[in-house]
């Protein structure tokens, strides 16, 4: 798949990455959604706009991958009824892992954030990490699929009651 992407793209530089958020579920209270880390960038294992992948070539995007899944899980939080702005706890997040696993007949997709919800004092009011792990077709929209893995990594955060009464 991921280098279906790679022969789609070859005269670009980078893939142009775009997130609409999906959930069908209700959630309410208030958050800052703050700043999210790519460790594997950090970890210098990836650039900080590319996910890894196992196939042969790189999976540019034409946004850091911090930032774009930091967008997306505020967009799914606003999309379901939680208040985001500039009241509430903060929400920060870690992405330890983001793998698209492309060798073989299917993908395996890999999303891994560490959440963390502190109130004004910095006290730590929530500290879990979300795992989403998913297989797709090997033909199937990557970016359908790439956004499908974060609402569902969004949705394992919501469903927690710590996370809802960290942010009531």
């Amino acid at each position: 798949m991921a280098s279906l992407v790679l022969a789609l793209s070859a005269c670009a530089s980078t893939i142009p990455l775009n997130y609409a958020p999906s959930s069908v579920m209700v959630g309410e209270g208030k958050a800052q959604v703050k700043e999210f880390a790519y460790l594997p960038a950090q970890q210098g294992k990836v650039k900080p706009n590319q996910i890894r992948n196992t196939a042969m070539g790189s999976l540019l995007f034409d946004r850091n991958i911090d930032v774009f899944v930091r967008d997306a899980v505020f967009a799914e939080l606003r999309f379901v009824g939680v208040k985001v702005g500039s009241e509430g706890n903060v929400l920060t997040g870690e992405i330890q892992e983001f793998l698209i696993d492309d060798l073989g007949y299917s993908v395996d997709w890999t999303l891994r954030i560490r959440y963390v919800v502190k109130d004004a004092s910095g006290q730590v009011l929530f500290d879990q990490v979300k795992a989403t792990a998913r297989n797709t077709n090997k033909f199937a929209n990557v970016f359908g699929a790439l956004n499908e893995t974060i609402k569902l990594n969004a949705e394992e955060l919501l469903k927690d009651p710590a996370f809802t009464a960290a942010i009531k």
